[in-house]
């Protein structure tokens, strides 16, 4: 009898020890590369960080998962690194690890194949795992010959290229896209460009999709106004792209002016300007932000629309609120004079200080105006429901 329990417990250690994924935790990185070769097996790669939440998550659920450890455990050399100790950031470096969980399938030679970021559930985990040992889905593997890729399967290589955010996704993009004899032949590379793709490899590909814009839209995959923003994306990126700027040392900003007044002539001057504060803003050069910021709000209607101008106070403003720097600004928004359809858009002005507050966590301040618009029978009721949802959510 004794020898029978005994038996049932060994069984009872033994199930629950595959009931979960069996890791190898910071292991020296040689010796798990010899391991792989030896088994002849694909490493899984979990690249975590002690503070992160969504890898606490995989831990606690997605790695004690049965159909995950059944699979894991069978075909790969499970391996756990804290990124930030040991060989970590060795391991982060050469892997391109730059977000948590990073999820990394690599050869036995030590060849990234595959990789996934972020939480997965269970059933997407093992998914994720089929991938990376088909060839045909490898990301990598399909990285080395995208050029030579189908359309179909161009797109579907962009879409996990955007999800990686892989720095080389827009040189591979411009080469695909050089080597099509038409860039809007079928809905495949109309996806990619409309979807995926942030430049164009040239100027004459550019003025091609902007002078084509109707047929992208008789695609019926986008409306005419989703089309006028992605050509103003398109405009914007190629201006940026080395293709454009040929000085690598400083912003040539003439070539963003010169494009824009050529391919979106009637947004160009905001298009211009705006550039200009977010570029003044990313080198910390506050006080440009700020007189290019006015330049925008004092020529409110003849050159910039009501809308726009709203726009870019929504994001701007917060960071200048951060730098003190708000309050000429906030007043001369406020002092913009609405003439015709722009008058029943009044509310605007105390919603765009609503989001300002919001943004800079003064909920004080925001409650009160957003109290106040709920109130003003001229406030739409979509713009009060929204209000009332985030009042309820900070009480």
């Amino acid at each position: 009898m004794k020898r029978c329990i005994w038996a049932v417990c060994l069984l009872f250690i033994s199930l629950s020890a595959s009931s979960e994924i069996k890791f190898l935790e910071n292991p020296v990185w040689s010796t798990v590369l010899e391991k792989a070769k030896k088994e002849n097996k694909m490493i899984f790669l979990d690249g975590y960080a002690t503070w992160c939440g969504p890898c606490k998550k995989m831990d606690a659920e997605t790695y004690k998962d049965q159909a995950v450890a059944d699979y894991y455990n069978v075909n790969f050399i499970n391996v756990k690194y804290d990124m930030e100790k040991g060989e970590g950031p060795m391991l982060a470096e050469r892997y391109f690890v730059n977000a948590y969980p990073n999820l990394l399938f690599i050869n036995p030679e030590g060849v990234l194949l595959h990789k996934g970021v972020g939480y997965n559930e269970a059933a997407d985990f093992v998914t994720l795992g089929k991938a990376a040992k088909d060839p045909n889905s490898q990301y990598y593997t399909l990285k080395k010959n995208a050029i030579n890729l189908t359309n179909a399967q161009f797109l579907k290589f962009a879409e996990t290229a955007v999800a990686f955010e892989d720095d080389d996704f827009d040189d591979l993009s411009n080469n695909y896209l050089s080597k099509q004899a038409d860039v809007l032949v079928n809905n495949d590379l109309i996806k990619l460009v409309m979807e995926y793709v942030n430049t164009l490899p040239d100027e004459k590909t550019l003025a091609y999709v902007i002078n084509n814009k109707a047929k992208i839209v008789s695609s019926t995959l986008y409306t005419k106004d989703e089309v006028e923003e992605k050509v103003v994306s398109l405009t914007l990126g190629y201006a940026l792209s080395d293709a454009a700027q040929t000085n690598p040392e400083e912003m040539d900003f003439e070539v963003l002016k010169t494009l824009a007044e050529k391919y979106i002539p009637e947004k160009a001057f905001f298009v211009y300007n705006y550039f200009k504060v977010q570029f003044a803003i990313n080198e910390k050069k506050i006080d440009d932000a700020v007189a290019t910021l006015d330049v925008i709000l004092s020529n409110v209607p003849d050159k910039v629309t009501f809308d726009q101008a709203c726009n870019a106070m929504m994001n701007i403003a917060p960071i200048l609120a951060e730098e003190s720097k708000l309050d000429a600004s906030l007043k001369k928004f406020e002092a913009i004079k609405l003439i015709g359809e722009n008058v029943k858009n009044a509310y605007m002005k105390n919603y765009v200080k609503a989001i300002i507050y919001l943004k800079g966590k003064d909920f004080v301040k925001f409650k009160e105006i957003a109290n106040l618009m709920i109130a003003n029978a001229d406030t739409p009721e979509s713009v009060k429901a929204d209000l009332k949802t985030a009042i309820e959510r900070m009480n």
